[in-house]
């Protein structure tokens, strides 16, 4: 299967493993990597050792894509984000902050980042950065942004069909 998310991101089908945390954890990202889709670790729950011990868990169990996410709201997020810079992690997903650091740094080894946004603004910053591909979101994947204090507002706010450069990898 072919499609611009298979390309952008080296995999063989358009499937993403979200990174949830107690969930993405190196085992299950390394079997949708080893299926063919993209799998993407929480960093949420690690300190920075922790995610660097879990980046090199993933790696001994696939030698395929793989990601992580870095939410720069929670505590320590910033020096998860840096150890995933340090480890080369090919896909990078951030959410709740400003991530132009991020693209970057990532960009410059040849990895790509998608940030998680909640709006368009979000998602025209995004794309400003230079982000690779936005994930649209709203209350409905864990209560992450502004949507979660206007239960009136939902994830249609970044429209599915407007003008851009780059990819909405899905909204839910």
């Amino acid at each position: 299967m072919k499609t611009r998310i298979t390309e952008l991101f080296g995999i063989k089908y358009p499937i993403i493993l979200s990174g949830m945390s107690w969930i993405s954890v190196p085992k299950m990202v390394a079997a949708v990597s080893n299926a063919g889709g993209l799998g993407i670790l929480a960093t949420g729950p690690f300190n920075a050792e922790q995610t660097r011990q879990a980046i090199k868990e993933i790696r001994s169990l696939t030698d395929k894509p793989f990601g992580a996410n870095a939410t720069l709201l929670f505590p320590g997020a910033a020096e998860n984000a840096k150890v995933l810079l340090e480890e080369k992690v090919p896909v990078i997903n951030f959410s709740l902050g400003k991530g132009d650091w991020i693209v970057k740094e990532a960009h410059k080894y040849g990895g790509k980042v998608f940030a998680t946004v909640v709006n368009l603004r979000h998602a025209k910053r995004a794309q400003d950065y230079g982000c690779d591909a936005v994930i649209a979101t709203g209350q409905e994947a864990a209560a992450h942004g502004e949507d979660a204090h206007r239960p009136d507002r939902r994830s249609r706010r970044v429209p599915g069909r407007s003008r851009r450069d780059v990819p909405l990898l899905f909204r839910l």
